[in-house]
């Protein structure tokens, strides 16, 4: 299948590493023309050099951190001075913040602001132009809402679908989707040095939960990414895509009314 993606923009946030990164790889070979943000610059030129070795335009390196006050502003402008515009809006950048039930405000600022508030502010700056050429792709990188514990970013995450859901049906006659995209256990710097830094014990957790039997690549991630940036999904939007290998074991269905 034809993606169509050939020149579209896009700007692809925590692309230093993970899914980011592997988002960047496929849709620079889609034929986007792209931009790269995160705070490490040196893994981003890295990766930029990396993808124009392959034939494809060198990526934007965009060297932010996203929770600054004034980032989203500065980022809109070193985007549309690059680009020229913008199509699409993937929001990388998170993490996980597992903390005690009486964690300090500081903490909690902090993790609803990388995890919800700076993705949210980040995507206002790109909106009026998407409504202006009647076509714009917003796509979330979420994760799960049923929390084991308390977790910062899975509240994050129950706020950024709600949210998400309710820009979708605003933004819906101007041509722009909005979705989301919850990925399980991907090979990630989060996830292997973090989350399962034994790998022992990481295959353990593989074959107890993951009825696909393996941990996913970032790409398969980037591939579901870039199929929601064409104009092949133009009827999906103000979802939420689980895709996790069949960790899940709800069903869940929807019947609208």
């Amino acid at each position: 299948m034809d993606l169509q993606l050939n020149d579209r923009t896009c700007l692809i946030t925590g692309a230093s590493q993970g899914i980011g990164k592997g988002t960047a790889r496929v849709m620079a070979a889609e034929g986007c023309r792209i931009a790269i943000l995160a705070r490490r610059e040196a893994l981003l030129d890295e990766l930029a050099d990396e993808i124009a070795e392959t034939g494809a335009t060198r990526p934007q390196v965009i060297d932010e951190d996203i929770t600054e006050e004034s980032a989203p502003e500065r980022i809109r402008d070193r985007v549309y001075d690059a680009l020229g515009g913008l199509d699409v809006l993937v929001n990388c950048a998170g993490g996980s913040r597992p903390i005690p039930w009486d964690a300090p405000d500081d903490t909690w600022h902090e993790g609803m602001t990388l995890n919800f508030e700076a993705p949210r502010r980040l995507t206002q700056q790109f909106i009026p132009k998407m409504r202006e050429h009647e076509f714009g792709r917003i796509i979330n990188l979420t994760g799960t809402s049923e929390p084991g514990a308390v977790n910062i970013a899975i509240s994050a995450t129950a706020a950024a679908h709600a949210w998400a859901k309710g820009l979708s049906r605003v933004l819906a006659a101007d041509g722009i989707t909005v979705n989301c995209l919850a990925p399980g256990h991907i090979k990630s710097e989060q996830i292997l040095n973090k989350v399962h830094p034994d790998p022992i014990e990481r295959q353990a957790f593989v074959e107890a939960n993951i009825p696909v039997g393996y941990l996913g690549e970032p790409e398969d991630m980037a591939c579901l990414i870039a199929f929601l940036a064409s104009d092949q999904a133009a009827y999906m939007t103000g979802q939420t895509l689980l895709a996790d290998g069949g960790v899940c074991a709800t069903a869940l269905s929807h019947m609208p009314g």
